[in-house]
């Protein structure tokens, strides 16, 4: 099953539903709306997706919605994306295939040979994603990780399990959140590349330099002040 965190992403919504509706290996789509303005919702669910709200607004609670409705849907593995169109519905395969071996399976942007023309991952975006990747990897011993603001990621039902009571940031550093707290648990882990293209629309985090940045510290001070709460 898969699961799309939505804000105002009208744009792309549909052919996001529809390409990874598409896949054999997926059996429903969950748009997660998180109080869009436009006609994100009716273009999903008219698309074929399932369509819930959620009024919480932030980045880190839509993620949350959506692995909270896959995993009561009793799936065993869910699928988070973003809807936006950067992702390719086919490297789902990639995730489903190292999903036998690993509990969690998170996707890179990083790999310069999957990042397509006018993809918004500019040299002070990837390094940036590869410090605070290295960050994590070093102070909460995970595997090798160059990219901790992927969405595109992959966990097993039980391993969810294991670690969505531990959830508790709603904003756009949700995603190292949910690395750390899987370390934490010692659930398995690898991080494997995905194609990269050009989102549709402007991105929310990293649409311009100032914000990522930010972001950036955001995330430096979470993964350090929660290495020290554990030592």
């Amino acid at each position: 099953m898969v699961g799309m965190p939505a804000y105002n992403e009208a744009e792309n919504i549909a052919t996001a539903v529809e390409n990874f509706l598409a896949q054999n290996t997926v059996d429903e789509v969950v748009v997660v709306d998180n109080n869009s303005s436009d006609n994100t919702a009716e273009l999903a669910e008219e698309a074929g997706a399932t369509v819930v709200s959620e009024t919480r607004q932030g980045y880190g609670y839509a993620c949350q919605r959506a692995f909270q409705e896959m995993y009561e849907h009793d799936s065993d593995l869910l699928v988070l994306v973003e809807p936006d169109g950067t992702f390719v519905a086919d490297d789902i395969e990639k995730l489903l295939s190292y999903s036998s071996d690993f509990d969690f399976v998170v996707g890179t942007r990083t790999s310069p040979q999957l990042i397509w023309e006018g993809a918004n991952m500019d040299p002070f975006l990837r390094w940036g994603n590869w410090f605070v990747g290295k960050l994590v990897e070093v102070l909460h011993n995970t595997s090798n990780l160059t990219d901790v603001g992927c969405t595109f990621r992959l966990i097993k039902a039980d391993a969810y399990e294991d670690i969505r009571h531990r959830f508790r940031i709603g904003g756009s550093h949700f995603s190292p959140h949910m690395l750390i707290e899987a370390a934490r648990e010692d659930i398995s882990m690898i991080e494997i590349p995905v194609n990269y293209r050009s989102r549709k629309g402007t991105s929310k985090i990293t649409g311009e330099r100032w914000p990522a940045f930010k972001l950036g510290l955001v995330m430096i001070w979470l993964v350090v002040s929660e290495w020290y709460s554990d030592n």
